[in-house]
Order: C-alpha cells, then sequence, then structure tokens
C-alpha cells in the first residue's frame, strides 16, 4: 500500500455509499466516515486532534468488524490515500 490514490469529486462520492467508508488514523486517534460523518467532516475532526493522520479508503461498510494493525485497516483493498499533516498555529511576531 505504497501508492497515493488522487481522489475526485466523484470518487469522493462514491466513498459515501454503504459498501465503503474513509478510515483516519494517528498515533493518538482515529475517525470513520458514516452516513452522517462525510471525508470532509472526517478531516476536520482529526486536524482538531493536532496529529498527523493516514487516510485509507475500506470496501467495507463502515460499521463492518475488521482488525487494525499499526494504525492500519487490515481490509483486503483497503486503499492509503496519503499521510496529512496538520498545519500547527504559531504566534506572529
Amino acid at each position: 500500500m505504497s501508492e497515493t490514490i488522487q481522489m475526485t469529486g466523484y470518487a469522493k462520492k462514491q466513498a459515501a455509499t454503504a459498501n465503503q467508508h474513509f478510515f483516519a488514523a494517528s498515533v493518538q486517534d482515529w475517525c470513520l466516515s458514516t452516513p452522517e460523518r462525510d471525508l470532509r467532516e472526517v478531516m476536520k475532526i482529526m486536524d482538531g486532534f493536532g496529529h498527523g493522520y493516514n487516510l485509507y479508503l475500506v470496501p467495507l461498510p463502515h460499521d463492518a468488524a475488521y482488525d487494525i494493525n499499526f494504525f492500519q485497516p487490515q481490509v483486503e483493498g483497503a486503499k492509503w490515500l496519503g499521510f496529512f499533516d496538520v498545519k500547527k498555529k504559531g504566534k506572529r511576531k
């Protein structure tokens, strides 16, 4: 899972179906998309935690049971979409 997948608007919409979901995880937190929580909301929640995170597209419903190992979903066909670093807010001089 070393390739980065470019998500188009169509792909984002398709990923919100009942048969797949987004899974985001950092070393401290995790979040996934649901019918009520889309990708933008997942990313906003993860950014709010303040840690960089990896994002995956998991080809299972959001409520399916699957293993997580080293912060990665252990699901056949799961795609790593990339690492997202949170921008730190610094003081202006």
